[in-house]
């Protein structure tokens, strides 16, 4: 079976999540307290899906461009350490 992914479709949406998670697009101010609220619930739901890319991924091999995918799962990792690491921010502040 041949499947064709979007890479950079998968690269925006990181981009999304990170920037929607650190309050840095535009968003109404009842939405960023429900954000602030909800921050680790958001952090915890972006690493186990973060992780499933990287799991899904890592079954993948690209014949024609594997820096492209190699590049790809780069991005996923460091964005699961930034998820991981963001969670553990919270840990520390109480």
């Amino acid at each position: 079976m041949k499947v064709e992914l979007d890479l950079d479709r998968l690269d925006d949406m990181l981009d999304i999540w990170r920037k929607s998670v650190d309050l840095q697009v535009p968003m109404m101010d009842d939405f960023k307290i429900r954000m602030m609220q909800n921050r680790r619930q958001i952090l915890e739901n972006l690493v186990q899906t973060a992780t499933g890319w990287n799991l899904m991924l890592n079954c993948m091999h690209a014949p024609d461009d594997t820096a492209l995918l190699r590049e790809m799962k780069s991005k996923v990792s460091s964005f699961v350490k930034w998820a991981a690491s963001e969670i553990d921010a919270l840990d520390a502040i109480g």
